[in-house]
């Protein structure tokens, strides 16, 4: 779904749209809600009673996922998680379910997480796309010492054993407009979060502190007894072949922003909020497939309104990079995004993960939290409520 028809779709069900076609959509999709998610919550009844078994992989496993579609990070928080057990001495390995780049065997995130987590050097991390995880970590375990996997996107993926569930919420949209799919936005009924071993509440910066405190405590209401951390996606840099620059390029520097992300909302949010010099945006769908065309067609339309730069998202890149992109009239820069907690909760929450490792004969772990090299240069975090967006 492109983000113009899911931006229509979300006016629909969140019932800002009105009108007899919008009450008919949602007529139709409230008599469809139930047996998805009658099929949902007898799945997870088979599940949480063995009478369907989740199969164990053959290391420690942690699962990143939501309970809603699309809009939380979940790739942001593989990285930082991932970057994290390196850097504390254990060999973890990623396992996506993945888009496919176009007749590529990579899917889009495996591409932008192999870039991002080996830009430096250092230990080697394995990032596998494979629909069935559990086969997919039997490969990976056969040509690779791994004593950690990383489910990205694993919280319904019941199939494959964990011993940590992350459940990551969008404090932006919690719950979904309070209906399963095709109602509403949840992919299984609320009573899903009472799994969860740790709650973080993403994009935080971007509600208030009542806002907050109400989804906490609608969380509870589901008898949810998981620690809440506070996380937002913070951008940290432009990044120009392997040159990091300072953020302060996007006001001196006239762009034209395009990308294919499910929300190109918060990125464009983000963006005046730094008084970028934006000169003009175009949205793809999701997981755009791009040909050299296209790319032509937004460096004439850049071009014509004053940009001096192409700006993208480093997912998007992971397309792009293979491309002659040298031919074009206008460069192509990307950003890059991290996530940043709120006070201490990176610290307390990588502490509640390494709880439910194995102990290393030696395990590294820093004194301070550790940062990507794309956020050498970003100033220091503060409290959540004076949080920059």
């Amino acid at each position: 779904m492109n983000s113009t028809r899911r931006q229509s779709f979300v006016q629909i069900i969140s019932g800002q749209r009105r009108g007899a076609g919008a009450a008919l959509v949602r007529g139709a999709a409230r008599m469809a809600e139930p047996l998805y998610a009658g099929v949902m919550a007898i799945r997870n009844l088979l599940y949480d009673n063995g009478w369907k078994k989740s199969r164990a992989l053959p290391a420690a496993t942690i699962s990143i996922g939501n309970i809603t579609t699309g809009g939380t990070g979940k790739t942001p928080m593989v990285r930082w998680l991932a970057e994290r057990l390196r850097s504390s001495g254990y060999s973890p390995a990623i396992l996506m379910r993945g888009y496919r780049t176009g007749d590529s065997t990579i899917s889009d995130e495996q591409l932008m997480l192999e870039d991002q987590l080996h830009r430096h050097p250092g230990p080697r991390v394995i990032v596998h796309a494979e629909a069935d995880r559990v086969e997919g970590a039997g490969h990976v375990a056969a040509h690779q010492p791994v004593d950690v996997f990383i489910l990205d996107d694993g919280f319904q993926h019941r199939r494959a054993r964990r011993d940590f569930d992350l459940l990551l919420i969008n404090a932006v949209e919690p719950f979904g407009y309070d209906h399963v799919l095709p109602r509403g936005l949840l992919r299984e009924p609320r009573g899903g979060l009472r799994r969860a071993d740790a709650i973080v509440l993403t994009r935080a910066d971007q509600v208030s502190l009542d806002e907050i405190a109400r989804i906490e405590r609608q969380i509870r209401a589901q008898h949810c007894g998981a620690p809440i951390y506070r996380a937002r996606h913070a951008l940290v840099s432009v990044l120009d072949g392997k040159d990091s620059l300072p953020l302060q390029k996007l006001v001196d520097q006239p762009f034209f922003v395009f990308a294919g992300i499910g929300s190109p909302a918060a990125l464009m949010q983000q963006l005046d909020d730094l008084g970028g010099n934006c000169r003009g945006q175009h949205w793809f769908a999701d997981h755009h497939d791009y040909s050299y065309d296209d790319l032509e067609k937004l460096s004439r339309l850049a071009l014509a309104q004053g940009a001096k730069v192409l700006l993208t998202t480093e997912k998007d890149w992971a397309k792009l990079r293979r491309m002659k992109l040298h031919a074009l009239l206008l460069p192509i820069q990307r950003l890059a995004m991290a996530i940043r907690f709120a006070e201490d909760d990176e610290a307390r929450l990588f502490d509640q993960i390494l709880r439910v490792l194995p102990r290393l004969s030696v395990v590294k772990t820093p004194a301070t939290p550790v940062s990507s090299p794309d956020q050498a240069d970003s100033p220091p975090e503060t409290s959540e409520g004076s949080h920059p967006a």
